[in-house]
């Protein structure tokens, strides 16, 4: 359940890579899979992390996704559009390891 007063998050947003780094990306074949994560943290930087004796809260939230064969489509830099729906989490990272493990892809 959403706190009170909380909209849902949207289904996708964007993020912006320079071009160079959507090549390596965005490469296949490939030996190796990748993936990007990006973390949203809070605009400020002492709302990012709460520690104590008894527990660590990092607030916001990491979100995956494969960009392979994904367009370079900008002069310098590419915004790609990332679904809120992957939450890169333990739960996350196993299934991909499963789906890679099997032959797949992330």
């Amino acid at each position: 359940a959403r706190p009170a007063g909380r909209a849902a998050p949207a289904p996708t947003f964007a993020f912006t890579l320079r071009n160079d780094h959507l090549a390596k990306l965005a490469r296949t074949p490939v030996a190796v899979h990748r993936i990007l994560v990006v973390m949203i943290v809070p605009r400020s930087r002492d709302d990012w992390l709460r520690a104590g004796h008894d527990s660590l809260h990092l607030r916001h939230c990491c979100y995956w996704t494969n960009l392979a064969g994904h367009p370079v489509t900008g002069r310098q830099r590419t915004t790609v559009r990332i679904p809120a729906t992957r939450v890169f989490d333990d739960r996350a990272l196993c299934e991909i390891m499963t789906r890679v493990g099997a032959g797949g892809r992330p």
